[in-house]
């Protein structure tokens, strides 16, 4: 009786980190170790695995402006489009405060800017993938307007995003890396215009 109400409890603990990992948004791997070589049963133990960054493509070009501000926006912004690919809303955080910095005081970037801001605060993935719509637009519209001196930049859409009205977003690869839906349907999507 004694074993079995060890038992219990070891699954308990199990069962209650595993809820703990899914309600706090982490889509990481656990697994448990069990030892073999004693025969005394010890509480499992639970191991919290890296994610692998679900961003990796086997190609990318290397985008360069002629504008050096510009170049460090787009850089910032396809790690903000990276860290929502992986479904990672405090590294979202993190790089919309990183993009926040490299965008210069001004009029014309004005809602990029403030956007970037919303992206850094905002602690809820659903709400900085809404708040990523508005900056693919504003990014966009600032990098039309900038001469390109090497690689290009790769416009996509995903149909089923926002309950199918779509969404577009900015990539350095032809292959598809859904930022609306991660690992949940990571290559939805198509590449709608080549910028250069």
């Amino acid at each position: 009786m004694n074993i079995m109400k060890k038992t219990v409890v070891q699954l308990t603990m199990i069962f209650a980190a595993a809820i703990l990992i899914i309600s706090c948004g982490q889509d990481k791997k656990t697994e448990t170790k069990e030892s073999q070589e004693t025969t005394e049963e010890k509480p499992a133990e639970v191991v919290i695995q890296p994610m692998a960054d679900l961003d990796v493509t086997d190609a990318s070009t290397d985008v360069k402006f002629a504008n050096e501000s510009v170049n460090a926006i787009y850089i910032n912004y396809l790690r903000v489009k990276a860290a929502l690919v992986n479904s990672d809303n405090a590294l979202t955080m993190k790089t919309g405060s990183q993009l926040f910095d490299a965008i210069p005081e001004d009029e014309a970037t004005k809602e990029l800017k403030a956007t970037a801001e919303l992206l850094s605060v905002t602690k809820e993935i659903k709400k900085q993938r809404d708040f990523f719509v508005t900056l693919t637009d504003e990014v966009e519209k600032l990098i039309k307007n900038e001469e390109i001196t090497s690689g290009e930049v790769y416009k996509q859409f995903c149909p089923m995003a926002f309950e199918g009205q779509g969404g577009f977003w900015l990539s350095n690869s032809k292959e598809i890396r859904n930022p609306y839906y991660g690992d949940k349907m990571l290559k939805c999507g198509s590449v709608k215009e080549t910028i250069k």
